[in-house]
């Protein structure tokens, strides 16, 4: 019965929208610097937690994925426009259900990536990486910070299934 609750969780949380960039600029320029480099500080952490996720989801270790997907939630809620992309994380952080979070981490991999990709300042090359196996054989994409292949949808079982589909310098 948890299982088919936290699909339907799953299943209404994925019906919502990504992370929405504020787009609002004031008309104090340096306030709007600020709050811009506020933004580009609170995404780098997002991108930085994210990543611990996918490393504990590619370890197959569903406890550690429940941390650090909490760590993740606090991240994500910082940002404004992002809640429904917190709560994918809180979800993923509900469970040490592998699978499950695996589920919830295809998910949220779409909310993350074009917020990533949002970020100006990139002091190293980010990764998005492909599995066509992943979702059923629907595909499903994630961020890595090495180019070699380590697949959080399988992990173990097909540790090195996809590859590399966009660079980001």
């Amino acid at each position: 019965m948890k299982k088919y609750l936290l699909i339907a969780a799953i299943a209404f949380t994925a019906a919502l929208s990504a992370c929405e960039p504020s787009g609002k600029q004031n008309s104090n320029s340096s306030q709007a610097n600020e709050t811009t480099a506020g933004l580009q500080t609170d995404t780098a952490k997002v991108y930085n937690a994210y990543l611990q996720v996918k490393n504990d989801l590619v370890k197959t270790d569903g406890n550690a994925a429940k941390g650090s997907a909490g760590e993740l939630a606090k991240t994500l809620n910082a940002i404004k426009g992002c809640a429904e992309a917190t709560n994918l994380a809180k979800n993923m952080a509900a469970t040490n259900d592998i699978k499950s979070q695996r589920i919830l981490f295809l998910q949220l991999s779409q909310d993350v990536i074009p917020l990533v990709k949002g970020m100006k300042s990139k002091k190293e090359t980010i990764y998005i990486a492909y599995c066509p196996m992943a979702d059923e054989g629907k595909g499903g994409y994630w961020l890595s910070a090495q180019k070699e292949i380590k697949n959080p949808y399988y992990g173990d079982e097909m540790l090195e299934c996809g590859e590399v589909k966009e660079e980001i310098k």
